[in-house]
């Protein structure tokens, strides 16, 4: 393994994204040689931050293990020290800086990480194990809850997008994306990346959706509209650019896209974003 247990995360991933506060840290406890699939630790962490973000951020979610119906190894175990909820925003957190670490690390394997704040140990984040290490207390699914909307997607170009690239722009999307109230509408347009992945993720609102009339675009939505990403690309196996459009009653009320970095149209809507990280979503 190329690290060591008792390993501090916050150094070089705590300060990644301004939406993580200082305070908020994590460490990497232990880790054994029990290899999974990388789309397999990547899909179970955004599941878990899918269900993270579709409440209320500024409050609680059950413990308890988890798993995806896509993938039902590894286990997710989400746990706090009292053994009681913990706020959502320490899942979301959490659930991000470890994504990020296997993401740097390329390694994917069965380890916990504790979770932290202002130095106190507030809850724990479980990569594998036996069933015996807590009970599934649901099956985290990367489908969309809201079903009054479809979306549909095609993959557009030959360039392939690095696997690890493109889910910790997914996951980096929830993060952001988490903090708003679930019925907050979008009314322009939303760029996400992270610093030095060629993957970007841009949404753009329809003309319907910016009006006062509607069919509105909310933040559950492109909540979902996330997840359905995750699952597209883990379950067609494909890395490329993707294009999807969301319709409400056959109205659309969205376009999104999934492109690298060097595609003409990122460079047009983010000129000043093009060569890095900014630590915060750019708004148009």
């Amino acid at each position: 393994m190329g690290t060591s247990p008792g390993l501090a995360i916050a150094g070089n991933l705590t300060n990644l994204l301004t939406s993580i506060p200082s305070d908020f840290s994590v460490e990497l406890q232990f880790e054994l040689p029990v290899p999974y699939l990388e789309e397999a630790c990547f899909v179970n962490l955004i599941a878990g931050l899918h269900a993270a973000a579709n409440g209320d951020f500024t409050g609680n979610m059950p413990i308890g293990t988890y798993r995806t119906t896509r993938f039902a190894s590894p286990l997710l175990k989400i746990n706090t020290p009292s053994q009681v909820d913990i706020p959502r925003k320490y899942v979301a957190w959490g659930l991000f800086l470890t994504a990020s670490f296997f993401h740097a690390h390329e390694e994917f394997h069965l380890a916990f990480f504790g979770l932290r704040w202002q130095g106190e140990a507030v809850g724990g984040i479980g990569i594998g194990g036996p069933l015996s290490i807590g009970k599934i207390t649901s099956s985290l699914t990367t489908s969309p809850s809201n079903y009054n909307f479809k979306i549909s997607h095609a993959y557009f170009g030959a360039q392939v997008i690095r696997k690890g690239s493109v889910f910790i722009t997914i996951a980096s999307a929830f993060l952001e994306a988490a903090p708003p109230p679930l019925g907050t509408r979008i009314q322009t347009t939303w760029i996400n990346y992270v610093n030095n992945e060629p993957c970007a993720f841009i949404l753009t609102p329809s003309e319907a959706a910016r009006t006062t009339a509607g069919p509105f675009f909310m933040n559950k939505d492109l909540i979902d509209v996330l997840a359905k990403a995750t699952d597209y690309f883990a379950g067609e196996n494909v890395y490329r650019q993707m294009e999807l459009n969301i319709s409400v009653a056959g109205v659309m009320v969205a376009q999104a896209a999934f492109v690298h970095r060097s595609n003409p149209a990122f460079l047009k809507l983010a000129p000043d974003y093009g060569n890095g990280y900014e630590g915060k979503v750019a708004w148009s």
